[in-house]
């Protein structure tokens, strides 16, 4: 999310299931579930349902592996179909990531994202390009795939920090970001600044301005890209699907967080289309929306996601017209502490209205 990645395939049965659903002329919906391991399995019951008599029929949760265990069972009598939703490079006080400070990312100032978080208290991010971290992270998501029922791993947080924050955020943090500062600019470790020496011949980090040069700007992105698909490969090979949550579309995200998602090998993907964080209006979706879906020329479906918090319950509607007219083959919510009261029952009249 923002602030507030030669195997065996999948197996085919799961991958039929889920293409009939997203090659249909269904539109799919999908919400984040956010983590909370106090409430009874009676009191998400509850709440499952009624998401599902909405017309929810994809969870991605959080919460670890109790939740998931929890919900599994209630979502699949309910038929909903659960994702593992999971933070992958960010890994605010990971234990056993944190025997390891020479994993995080360096700023272009030369801090450890460890000891000086940038923008906020829970960013610590590992760098992609260590094979020791591409290890970490490959096994922290398998890790997860035993789960009885469940269907596939979501990825979160399967980027950079932002270089550059959503113009609707600068105001938040007293930035004005129309240049890629040293502070927020990673990641300039050993293992970054030798490999892409070697590659192409000069250290990025004697370059006058490393923020103007395309090669190792895309050096990055291709590391992010190299670990995704790594991890890829091995949650298929355990016969689970794989998504992630990526910023708006392409251009936009490797500007911004270093993520060039379209040459990402997933099943399917949930652009955060955040239409406030930009300052943009619900129309915006649509661009958005298109934009994704024309970069990925058909290699996998987007799935359209949408922040609730500042939608109003007459937006909704509107967004989700969006989304459809942008290509999107589905809409998640973030997340189901927003989907209460008027904005559910607002959602609820936009199917009953199909």
């Amino acid at each position: 999310m923002g602030l507030a990645a030669g195997a065996t395939l999948v197996a085919p049965s799961l991958l039929t299931s889920c293409n009939s659903q997203e090659t249909s002329d269904d539109f799919r919906f999908w919400i984040w579930i956010n983590g909370n391991n106090e409430k009874s399995s009676a009191d998400w019951k509850k709440e499952l349902s009624e998401l599902r008599e909405a017309g929810i029929t994809g969870l991605l949760v959080g919460g670890g592996r109790n939740m998931l265990e929890k919900l599994i069972p209630i979502a699949k009598e309910l038929g909903q179909e659960v994702h593992a939703w999971l933070w992958t490079l960010n890994r605010p006080g990971d234990k056993e990531a944190m025997t390891h400070p020479e994993w995080y990312t360096i700023s272009r100032n030369g801090e450890s994202s460890l000891d000086v978080n940038p923008y906020v208290g829970y960013y610590q991010w590992l760098c992609p390009s260590k094979p020791e971290v591409q290890e970490f992270v490959k096994n922290s998501m398998v890790s997860h795939c035993d789960i009885d029922g469940l269907a596939g791993i979501h990825l979160d947080y399967v980027r950079y920090c932002d270089v550059i924050l959503p113009k609707g955020l600068w105001a938040k943090y007293d930035l004005v970001q129309d240049h890629e500062m040293p502070e927020f600019d990673f990641c300039y470790c050993d293992t970054c600044r030798t490999n892409f020496q070697v590659e192409h011949g000069y250290d990025p980090k004697e370059q006058e301005d490393p923020s103007q040069d395309e090669k190792w700007r895309k050096y990055r992105w291709d590391s992010v890209t190299n670990l995704v698909n790594q991890v890829s490969d091995a949650v298929h090979a355990e016969g689970k699907l794989i998504s992630a949550a990526v910023f708006p579309y392409p251009d936009l995200a490797r500007k911004l967080v270093r993520q060039s998602w379209n040459e990402w090998n997933l099943d399917l993907v949930f652009p955060m289309i955040y239409n406030n964080f930009y300052e943009e209006d619900i129309q915006w979706i649509e661009y958005a929306t298109s934009q994704g879906v024309g970069d990925l020329n058909g290699k996998f479906p987007l799935h359209t996601g949408i922040y609730l918090p500042p939608t109003e319950p007459q937006q909704i509607a509107g967004a989700i017209e969006a989304a459809k007219a942008g290509g999107a083959k589905g809409l998640s919510f973030f997340s189901n502490g927003s989907l209460q009261g008027e904005k559910l029952t607002a959602f609820m009249e936009t199917q009953k209205r199909e």
